[in-house]
């Protein structure tokens, strides 16, 4: 089949990208993290197309060191952290908002 309705040639870019995490932490189970992926693909006419691409499952291991990437530009800064601290820095974050930290100079409610 060579024929393609409405083939148009484009020029742009397209890119990766994770537009979404879940994190799965289940009583009794082993955490898992999933990061779901999609393709960019932008034309120099300003269209831009999300398309949806595999997820990419993790299994928590608390000792996996990963390298901290600078978001901006993609180069690694050096430093790392691992799945662990990570773990702790998600379980704070939750903490902070379920239990903000009461105003004390708001009046009582």
């Amino acid at each position: 089949m060579s024929y393609k309705l409405n083939q148009t040639p484009i020029a742009g870019e397209s890119f990766t990208r994770c537009p979404q995490v879940i994190i799965d932490n289940q009583l009794g189970k082993t955490p898992r993290v999933t990061f779901h992926q999609e393709t960019i693909i932008g034309t120099d006419g300003g269209q831009v197309m999300h398309m949806p691409a595999s997820p990419l499952p993790l299994a928590f291991d608390p000792a996996a060191v990963i390298p901290i990437i600078d978001p901006e530009t993609g180069a690694d800064t050096g430093q790392t952290t691992t799945q662990g601290e990570i773990y702790a820095l998600v379980y704070s974050a939750y903490l902070a908002t379920a239990n903000p930290p009461i105003d004390p100079t708001a009046g009582e409610v």
